[in-house]
């Protein structure tokens, strides 16, 4: 494939543009309000068991993926 240093490039100068932008979004925002550090754990907590969950109950491909005959 010709020019993928290039592409590369530039797809890395648009991520950093987006990350930039993203982070500075989620630095403006009060997360103390929203979230409250006591419930954090409790949070965390809930998202691995579900995550545990959902492994365990499906079997096939994610949704964007090709199951290739499998």
């Amino acid at each position: 494939m010709r020019g993928w240093k290039t592409l590369a490039l530039n797809g890395a100068v648009g991520a950093a543009v987006v990350l930039l932008e993203m982070l500075t979004f989620l630095g403006a925002a009060d997360w103390k309000a929203i979230l409250p550090p006591e419930r954090a754990a409790l949070v965390m907590l809930g998202i691995g068991l579900a995550n545990i969950v959902l492994r365990h109950v499906t079997s096939g491909p994610a949704g964007w993926r090709k199951d290739n005959g499998k």
